[in-house]
């Protein structure tokens, strides 16, 4: 069954657009009309050269001149035309790559989700995180307390909505990662809900030991330490999706968020330290291990992103 009345960040890229302006980049939902930095109109800047010039040696497209006059006429308007593209292009706004996705729709692949809630709305640094693989039709296949779980992909289970991408396997290994999977699976007393423990057993030793037994080159060798898995595949997903939370959270309080300078970074950090920030972590029902690891509940854990508010 599919929860109800969860809210649109959860199923969805909520959008959010970027665009450089006053030598600072401008983060919104929606384009506003003037510029937060300069309260600039950002219409005219858009609409800058764009109208028919009709000043001295421009032409009109109606004059018979020719020469070294209309040869110079079409290197100005041709010079124009760059300079105006430049301005439009500068200001024309992008939609911020989403990090998150769905688990069903990526066959073959190891997703993270939040153990409770989703990344936008609930992560912070006191959430479990818990780890599954999908099959080739894209069923989700996860241990947890409830021990060996497999969800259809047509059952779309709402808690896999958002989910972070870790790592997949080309089409031609598909086949392969089924069967590797089912044998793993197979060990029935292995990944029985007796068998489960929050630090030494748990979802994070599942993924690792299929991905052991897998033997794909990059993905396997990383598995086999707990520690190089987590640099190599967990952290640079966290790290981004970390990125783009914080930025959601400033927009879903102000609507427009300008980000300033380089120089006028450096100046904050060095006045604020390391005040206003949330330090986001992987831990809990993971295993417990060392040095840039993930870590259980009980022992202090490595920041593996930070967010800042």
């Amino acid at each position: 069954m599919l929860a109800t009345g969860l809210t649109a960040t959860i199923t969805s890229d909520p959008g959010i657009l970027c665009f450089h302006h006053c030598n600072v980049k401008v983060f919104c939902f929606t384009l506003p009309h003037t510029c937060p930095q300069c309260n600039a109109q950002l219409d005219a800047d858009t609409d800058t050269g764009t109208g028919t010039d009709t000043g001295p040696g421009t032409g009109t497209g109606t004059s018979s001149s020719t020469g070294p006059d209309k040869a110079t006429t079409e290197t100005t308007t041709a010079t124009r035309t760059k300079t105006t593209a430049r301005v439009d292009t500068r200001l024309l706004p992008f939609r911020l790559p989403y990090p998150f996705v769905r688990a069903t729709q990526y066959p073959c692949a190891i997703v993270l989700r939040p153990s409770t809630g989703d990344f936008l709305n609930d992560y912070n640094n006191a959430t479990d995180l818990h780890i599954a693989v999908t099959t080739s039709a894209g069923d989700i296949v996860e241990f947890d307390r409830d021990g060996l779980q497999r969800h259809r992909r047509e059952d779309n289970p709402a808690e896999w909505w958002q989910s972070l991408l870790v790592g997949d396997v080309p089409e031609p290994w598909h086949d392969y990662w089924d069967e590797v999977l089912q044998q793993i699976c197979a060990q029935t007393t292995h990944w029985s809900i007796a068998r489960y423990e929050e630090v030494s057993h748990n979802c994070y030793t599942f993924v690792l030991a299929f991905l052991q037994a897998l033997g794909h080159a990059q993905l396997s060798e990383a598995a086999r330490s707990k520690t190089s898995f987590c640099e190599q595949y967990i952290v640079p997903r966290t790290t981004t999706a970390g990125k783009y939370i914080s930025l959601y959270r400033k927009l879903r309080v102000a609507n427009v968020y300008v980000h300033p300078p380089k120089h006028r970074q450096a100046k904050v950090r060095q006045e604020n330290g390391s005040a206003g920030h949330v330090q986001v972590q992987v831990k809990a029902n993971m295993e417990s291990c060392t040095n840039h690891s993930i870590r259980s509940r009980s022992r202090t854990r490595h920041t593996l992103c930070t967010i800042e508010e």
